[in-house]
């Protein structure tokens, strides 16, 4: 049993640590030391260093930021936070002034800049993720079982021994009372008896259980692994099959962690009927898409470089319905924006929720391409009144400042109050979906009002963003993995509870939660700070009517599995008090979360709590991971603390593998349970003959 088991972990941490190697190896970063830059392994970075932090380089300590350019930097969290957009930061100013604070593990999306390191390694906040997850597990419920079984047989062997003895005893002593012959002596009796008794337990125990188990639950790892499932903890292979409970993230394991352009309307025309757009029509388009992002996609891949809603529309270029368009790249190129006497641009504010460029439309149409990718030529023209443009921003207030739209065709025609009306409902209707609604337009000759090289952002959004060309308004969300709501349906059926906790909005994800078939008639969605302010006994209450907690913190969804199964709670004073050292042990027991452990079975009548398995990629699902029954990390997208924290690794990030994972969980169980019967059948016959041949004098065989 200990050989076949030892050698499965072996092959199981091997396959495990080959996973890693890729995701582990340090990367070189740019450091200032004594005034001059150096490229160093991101693990020689030790606190006072200045890291020189550009797109794209992930973040390799906790720090601030001290410069950075004129619209600051943006950082995605989302491996840490679960939320998908990006987090605005800027160089250090005060209290007053923006978010400087940069984390480690988290990526550079926009801007550059120096940061100051100020944590590295456990001391960062991804080091604190990482060293909350060291505590063990309790037995799993198949060892829970077993173990109360075992005491079972063991209870049943010794009785049976005990009234065996007893009995032998007896027929001696009846028969030496009586005056009948007997052999040997008393000792001898007793010495016989004895053994025999011994004989009787020894039958009574499935000597052959242990190996069983471990077999079979070996032998479905390997089943798994084909499934895509990485089975860390061979007793991750039982635990899933009794689980009773989901919780999932949302971002990167329900959906794919890509903003996607769902739903629009280009010119007029909804987004099924893009490709019967004319040349003209297409292009005002993909020009204002183009000049009025400044977000990348790395060649070959789907990767985005830059802010991921601006990548969602450049995605979208690379579709069918814009075939022969003209390339992005080649765009921007002509337009030269932010270069002297090439086109100005005014990055996205926050406040005005748009962004707006120049472009000079003479250059725009020297590259002018055909529906067939042709170049066409036309006359360039010197006029300043050329200059066009392009704008995008909140649907709601671009709409209310055109007068305009383009049509199917190419043509422009005046805004009646009923169009606007009906560009209205469609905006709503989006909005519904919980979907981010973008408004792209233009507005031609815009020379011709202010002198386009000294013109400010300020008079930009005054002059020039009025009586606009409606050009389109796209709906993009992050969408559904397209297998994720038939897996849920069969998670259901199958008796499980799926529940969603994610860092997300409420109203996108409850509007994800639907689409997925999570969130039903009578179920609760609330948000992370209404959650947390509930008490032991009020969770308890709505608990399974949760169906979406949004807006959750990463202690969160661990107190929440935590609530589920009772893993890993306060089982003393002097624990919750490491838990809560503000707070009072009389006062604020019963009333803060997590709870405490006889609290807890007080709450359950002394009953077992639920089975609950945590799907999740990111660090911040580490303590929720390693306080389930069973962790479930993602194999592609899942960050190093995830992995290390879970059971069970799935290598295609697909939620319907959970599926797989269930039924073969369940397949153990019910192969263990198979053997159990032949086995103790076989030991209950022959503990049975054993004391009954004991009983009636037929002696033992030779």
């Amino acid at each position: 049993v200990a050989f076949v088991t030892a050698t499965n972990d072996y092959q199981k941490e091997k396959q495990f640590r080959n996973l890693e190697d890729v995701a582990a190896d340090a990367k070189d970063v740019k450091v200032l030391r004594d005034g001059d830059a150096h490229e160093l392994s991101s693990r020689d970075v030790v606190v006072g260093d200045v890291i020189l932090l550009e797109p794209g380089d992930k973040v390799p300590a906790d720090g601030v930021l001290l410069l950075c350019d004129a619209g600051g930097v943006v950082e995605d969290e989302s491996a840490l936070t679960g939320e998908i957009d990006g987090v605005a930061k800027g160089g250090y100013d005060g209290p007053s002034g923006p978010d400087p604070f940069m984390l480690a593990g988290c990526n550079v999306t926009e801007g550059s800049g120096h940061m100051l390191v100020t944590a590295v390694g456990r001391n960062t906040q991804w080091g604190v993720i990482k060293a909350s997850l060291q505590s063990e597990q309790a037995q799993t419920p198949l060892q829970e079982k077993l173990d109360d079984m075992a005491a079972l047989i063991g209870y049943v062997g010794m009785a049976a021994a005990g009234a065996t003895f007893v009995a032998l005893m007896a027929i001696r002593f009846l028969a030496v009372r009586s005056g009948s012959a007997v052999d040997g002596t008393w000792f001898d009796a007793v010495l016989e008896a004895f053994i025999i008794a011994v004989t009787i337990v020894v039958v009574a125990v499935p000597e052959g259980l242990p190996l069983a188990v471990t077999i079979s639950l070996a032998f479905s790892t390997k089943k798994m692994l084909k499934d895509n499932n990485l089975i860390r903890h061979l007793a991750a292979c039982e635990t899933m099959g009794n689980a009773t409970n989901i919780c999932s993230d949302k971002t990167g394991t329900l959906t794919e962690n890509k903003m996607r352009v769902v739903d629009g309307l280009f010119c007029g025309a909804p987004y099924s009927e893009a490709s019967s757009l004319s040349d003209e029509a297409r292009d005002a388009i993909v020009n204002c898409i183009a000049c009025c992002s400044t977000a990348t996609v790395e060649a070959g891949t789907t990767h985005v470089i830059g802010n991921k809603t601006e990548g969602g529309m450049i995605l979208m270029l690379s579709e069918a319905a814009f075939a022969g368009a003209r390339d992005y790249h080649s765009i921007r190129d002509a337009a030269r924006l932010g270069e002297p006497d090439g086109g100005r641009i005014f990055p996205f504010s926050s406040e005005r929720k748009s962004m707006s460029v120049l472009v000079d439309a003479n250059a725009e149409a020297e590259n002018e391409t055909n529906g067939n990718g042709r170049t066409k030529r036309r006359k360039k023209k010197k006029a300043e009144a050329d200059f066009k443009l392009y704008h995008k921003g909140a649907a709601e207030r671009v709409l209310e400042n055109c007068s305009y739209w383009t049509t199917p065709t190419g043509d422009v025609k005046k805004m009646t109050a009923a169009k606007k009306r009906e560009f209205l409902k469609h905006i709503t209707k989006f909005s519904e979906r919980a979907l981010r609604c973008i408004a792209l337009a233009h507005r031609d000759g815009v020379g011709e009002d202010v002198d386009v090289r000294s013109v400010t952002a300020e008079e930009c959004g005054e002059e020039l963003e009025v009586d606009m060309v409606l050009d389109g308004i796209v709906g993009i969300a992050d969408p559904l993995r397209p297998e994720v709501p038939e897996a849920i349906r069969k998670c259901q059926r199958a008796g499980i509870t799926v529940r969603m906790v994610t860092g997300d909005n409420l109203a996108t994800a409850v509007a994800i939660a639907k689409e997925a078939g999570i969130y039903t008639d009578g179920g609760i969605a609330m948000e992370g700070a209404e959650f947390r302010e509930l008490t032991p006994a009020q969770l308890d209450e709505i608990l399974p009517n949760l169906q979406v907690l949004a807006r959750s913190s990463p202690n969160d969804k661990t107190i929440l599995v935590q609530r589920l199964n009772g893993a890993l709670l306060p089982a003393n004073e002097e624990e919750w008090k490491e838990l809560h050292p503000t707070k009072s042990w009389k006062k604020d027991k019963d009333k803060v979360l997590p709870g405490y452990l006889e609290e807890w079975k007080a709450s359950r009548g002394g009953g077992a709590g639920e089975v609950v398995g945590v799907t999740g990629d990111g660090t911040n699902d580490g303590p929720a991971l390693k306080s389930a029954d069973v962790g479930l990390s993602m194999g592609i997208s899942g960050t190093d603390v995830a992995k290390d924290a879970s059971d069970i690794v799935i290598l295609d990030d697909n939620f319907s593998s959970i599926v797989k994972a269930v039924l073969w969980g369940r397949s153990v169980y019910d192969n263990i349970r198979k053997f159990l019967q032949f086995q103790l059948t076989v030991n209950v016959v022959a503990l049975t003959l054993t004391f009954v041949s004991s009983v009636g004098g037929v002696p033992p065989p030779p």
